[in-house]
C-alpha cells in the first residue's frame, strides 16, 4: 500500500573538490581522480556523524541521499550495514571510479543505490540489494578538469541508461547525476512515469538549478529533490502544491554549510492526481499529460 508521504533525509557534506582531487602533477593520474586520504578520512567522519543524527530521529527516513562524489569506495560496505540498520534506501554519489580495460585513462560518475531486505520493519526481499546509476554527461568544467591532469588526459566514461525504480509503499522514482538532471531527452523518458526525481549534485550553479527543479516539478508534474553538497549549499525540495508557499518544502542556502534534515513530500495525493483523480491542493496537471 502506497504511503501517504515520503520521509526524505537530505545530507550536505562539505567536501571540498579542490582539496579532495587535487592533480599533486606526480604524473599517476589514478591517485590524481582518487579522493584524497585526509579529504577521506574527513567526509567518513561528517557521513557517519549526519547517519546517526537521522538515526536518533523519532521518525525515520524511508530514503536517505549524499551528494555526488561524496563517499569514498572503500565506504560502500559500510553504507550498506547503515542502510540496513535505518531499514532505509541510501541513494549515494560514489568517487570516481577507474575503468579498468580501457586503451586510455578513463573514470566514471556513479551513484549508488542500497535498498535493504526490510523497510520500516517491513522484508521487502530475501537480502540487500545495491544498484548503480551511472553519469551519462559529464559538467564542461568537470570533463576539463579530467583531461588535464598531468601525465595523462583522462576520458569519461558515459552510462547513458536511465533507471525508475518501483515500490509498492515508495511509488515510482528516478535518480540523476548533476549535469544529467539538464539532459532533455532522459527529462522526456520520465514523463508521467515517476512521482519522485532525485538529483545528487555537486553544483556551484545553485540558482540555475533552482529554476530548473521548479520547472520540472510541474512539468513532470512531481517532487523533485536536489542534494548538492555543503560546500555550495543549494539543495532543494520542490511539490506541485497548488499554492506558492507550499511548493518549496525544503531549501538550504548558503556555502561551507554541512547539514542533514529530514523532510516530507506528498505521495498518495500526487498519484491519484496523476492518474486523473483530481486533488484540490495540486496544480493542475500539465498539457499532454
Amino acid at each position: 500500500m502506497i504511503n501517504d508521504q515520503l520521509d526524505i533525509g537530505v545530507i550536505q557534506t562539505s567536501l571540498d573538490a579542490v582539496a579532495a582531487w587535487d592533480d599533486d602533477k606526480s604524473g599517476d593520474w589514478q591517485r590524481c581522480v582518487r579522493i584524497s586520504a585526509i579529504e577521506e578520512r574527513r567526509a567518513k567522519k561528517e557521513i557517519r556523524y549526519f547517519l546517526a543524527s537521522l538515526r536518533g530521529l523519532t521518525r525515520k527516513p524511508d530514503i536517505i541521499l549524499l551528494p555526488e562524489l561524496s563517499v569514498p569506495l572503500r565506504f560502500e560496505q559500510q553504507l550498506k550495514s547503515a542502510s540496513e540498520k535505518l531499514e532505509s534506501i541510501i541513494i549515494a554519489g560514489l568517487d570516481y571510479r577507474i575503468e579498468t580495460g580501457m586503451p586510455t585513462p578513463t573514470v566514471s560518475n556513479e551513484a549508488i543505490v542500497i535498498i535493504p531486505r526490510r523497510l520500516r520493519k517491513q522484508q521487502i526481499a530475501q537480502r540487500t540489494v545495491v544498484r548503480r546509476v551511472g553519469k551519462t554527461y559529464p559538467a564542461p568544467g568537470e570533463k576539463a578538469k579530467l583531461n588535464k591532469i598531468t601525465g595523462a588526459s583522462v576520458a569519461f566514461h558515459s552510462h547513458p541508461t536511465v533507471w525508475i525504480f518501483e515500490s509498492s509503499t515508495l511509488g515510482k522514482f528516478a535518480v540523476a547525476i548533476c549535469y544529467d538532471f539538464m539532459d532533455l531527452d532522459r527529462i522526456v523518458m520520465y514523463r508521467n512515469k515517476i512521482q519522485t526525481l532525485f538529483i545528487l549534485a555537486y553544483n556551484r550553479d545553485t540558482t540555475s538549478f533552482d529554476h530548473l527543479a521548479e520547472a520540472l516539478s510541474r512539468m513532470l508534474f512531481c517532487n523533485v529533490v536536489v542534494c548538492n553538497c555543503g560546500r555550495y549549499g543549494g539543495s532543494l525540495a520542490v511539490s506541485p502544491f497548488r499554492e506558492p508557499f507550499q511548493r518549496t518544502i525544503y531549501r538550504h542556502a548558503g556555502q561551507n554549510l554541512p547539514n542533514a534534515q529530514l523532510i516530507q513530500l506528498p505521495l498518495a495525493s500526487l498519484i491519484k492526481h496523476q492518474q486523473g483523480t483530481f486533488q484540490r491542493e495540486l496544480k493542475s496537471l500539465p498539457p499532454g499529460f
